[in-house]
């Protein structure tokens, strides 16, 4: 399985690089008739994606973004000021609603399996990316190897200004949806700190100081039910004073919309998006009393 997997990667590989249309530099760069970028499902790429979309809505303005992403993520688009011209893809990539245009100059932040199948599929002007990936044919070296550092190095050496500074904007719909969810009955939440069971459940064993409410988003005593999206996760997570995570993509989510964040990752897989997380109850619990200590 893994030689016919192989065989049919490097022959869309070669679709793909027969694929690419006559590409001029600086001007196509510097002037697409218009931009766009891609995210895969994962909660890493979606959020490098809305980072990415920002940053060509400064460095382009009046041309029109194109945002492709999953069905499970497309709720991340609505963070973005204003509104791009979302795609929505469900299993196959190179099937997206509504359809593209030939011609698009594509960004891609961090390339995944399914932007191969998209590009093969689309024919964009060009796929640019700050990593090695057969479907991205311009790659643009960065210092930053984090994110959104290293989204704001590539938009830096393209010579377009953006604002470096800027963080996501939760959309009032999620955040009334979040309140439904977290206060049923007022619709007006507490403070509250946002945690994993399992990150919980340290805080319990270890009589750590908890200053204000924990809300579970997981595990059999949470009150969030398991079907609920990831812009109303997200959504949760802004509103959070504080999250305490044993999970990956809480984590990220925390870390990209820039609220104060503890992790403890055993498997040292929450990469990408900077920070310090624990890999022990010890250091997990000695990093939780110094953001007690700082506030929040």
């Amino acid at each position: 399985m893994k030689f016919i997997k192989n065989l049919f990667g490097r022959r869309r590989e070669a679709r793909v690089s027969a694929n690419w249309s006559d590409f001029r530099f600086p001007s196509d760069i510097q002037k697409p008739e218009s931009v766009g970028v891609f995210s895969s499902m994962d909660t890493s790429e979606a959020w490098s994606a809305v980072y990415m979309a920002k940053a060509l809505q400064d460095a382009y303005p009046g041309i029109p973004v194109h945002f492709v992403t999953h069905r499970d993520m497309n709720e991340l688009a609505g963070f973005l000021p204003w509104t791009p011209e979302v795609h929505i893809y469900t299993g196959d990539s190179g099937s997206v609603d509504p359809q593209l245009s030939e011609g698009i100059l594509f960004f891609c932040p961090q390339p995944g399996d399914d932007l191969l199948r998209f590009i093969e599929k689309t024919s964009p002007l060009a796929c640019v990316s700050s990593e090695s990936h057969p479907a991205a044919n311009i790659r643009i070296k960065t210092a930053a190897d984090e994110f959104p550092g290293s989204i704001h190095g590539i938009m830096n050496i393209l010579k377009m200004r953006v604002d470096t500074n800027w963080k996501p904007i939760v959309p009032r719909v999620l955040a009334d949806k979040a309140s439904t969810i977290l206060s049923p009955v007022s619709h007006r939440t507490l403070p509250y700190i946002l945690a994993t069971e399992a990150a919980s459940a340290i805080f319990e064993k270890k009589h750590a100081e908890v200053p204000l409410k924990i809300v579970i988003v997981d595990g059999k005593n949470s009150s969030i039910p398991p079907e609920t999206s990831e812009g109303i996760l997200a959504a949760m997570v802004a509103g959070a004073s504080a999250v305490a995570t044993t999970g990956k993509d809480l984590w990220i989510h925390a870390r990209a919309l820039g609220i104060p964040v503890i992790g403890l990752d055993r498997k040292e897989s929450f990469t990408g998006w900077g920070g310090e997380p624990a890999t022990g109850d010890t250091q997990f619990l000695e990093q939780w009393a110094s953001l007690i200590r700082l506030g929040w």
